[in-house]
């Protein structure tokens, strides 16, 4: 049995996805180390007294409208690793892929949508490639609905195993901290770490209204997970986003680090893990995935609704 998940690309005030089944280590410079952590850990503790969940919830959603102006123009190279394991952990078959990953603003949208263009599959490059991107981007205009939805296919082109998907980009739970959907989600503070040395609140998210960002036949699916935001900017630094329980006939689990871009001035995505396993059949194959990003840079935008390739 095959399962099917992907973004459904919305123009209205929120974007919707959708699932369905289809089936030298000196003891000077330890102490140093251990001194720094000490005051950062205090000075975190000092700042964080004051700060309330609603007002990094603002600084969160601030975040995310300024990661939009700065992305929506961007792409970066994506190295990627599908792998599908037996029910007893061994690999069955895997496959490498190599992308330009582009985060692109269609009229209308309340974030950007992000297209993984496959260029190199298991070290083959991908004749149709420079094909593919005129037609998507420098072709006619089209609506934008249109336009997203040949963008969600091509994407899930290359994907390997039972799990046809599209909800495998890297800034899809940003979507949720987004002014116009955080009311959609009720949120917890649940710990506080320090990643990177800046200081963090894990809050924890559950989405609560109807309809549902992701879909199955059924019924609505409520995302849920968590977010590491930067105390004293609300940036992202690490999201982990879940789709269905324990008790459900796919389990899913994304987790995506961010680090810092000199470049852009901003945190962007480093890595992406998902897992997609099935609760329910003892003896169920699973799927793994590792991605990393770099090569972070800008292509042009036209107005309306093109593109320019990037090389």
């Amino acid at each position: 049995m095959r399962i099917l998940i992907h973004w459904l690309y919305r123009s209205s005030s929120w974007s919707r996805f959708s699932v369905g089944l289809i089936k030298s280590k000196g003891n000077g410079r330890v102490k140093t180390l251990l001194t720094g952590v000490v005051v950062a850990g205090f000075a975190a503790t000092v700042f964080t007294q004051s700060l309330t969940l609603d007002e990094l919830l603002f600084r969160a959603s601030q975040s995310v409208v300024a990661y939009e102006r700065v992305f929506s123009n961007a792409v970066a190279e994506e190295q990627y690793v599908q792998r599908i394991l037996r029910f007893n952990g061994t690999l069955r078959r895997q496959r490498d892929l190599r992308s330009d990953m582009l985060l692109v603003q269609l009229p209308g949208a309340v974030s950007w949508f992000g297209f993984r263009d496959v260029f190199e599959v298991d070290g083959k490059p991908v004749r149709d490639r420079d094909e593919r991107l005129q037609k998507l981007f420098l072709g006619e205009a089209r609506p934008a609905v249109e336009q997203a939805t040949t963008l969600t296919r091509e994407s899930a082109r290359y994907n390997i195993g039972e799990v046809v998907r599209t909800v495998n980009l890297p800034t899809m739970a940003l979507t949720f901290l987004h002014p116009l959907n955080q009311h959609r989600f009720d949120f917890k503070r649940v710990d506080e770490e320090v990643i990177a040395g800046r200081p963090v609140w894990v809050v924890q998210y559950s989405e609560q209204a109807q309809p549902t960002f992701v879909q199955i036949p059924a019924g609505d699916m409520f995302a849920r997970g968590r977010f590491w935001l930067d105390v004293e900017t609300g940036d992202t630094l690490r999201s982990e986003l879940v789709l269905g329980t324990s008790h459900s006939e796919l389990l899913t689990t994304i987790v995506v680090d961010y680090r810092q871009h000199e470049a852009f001035r901003s945190w962007v995505p480093h890595s992406m893990r998902e897992i997609y396993e099935r609760p329910l059949e003892s003896r169920a194959e699973s799927i793994e995935a590792t991605a990393i990003y770099s090569n972070f840079r800008q292509f042009g935008v036209e107005t309306k609704e093109s593109v320019r390739v990037p090389r």
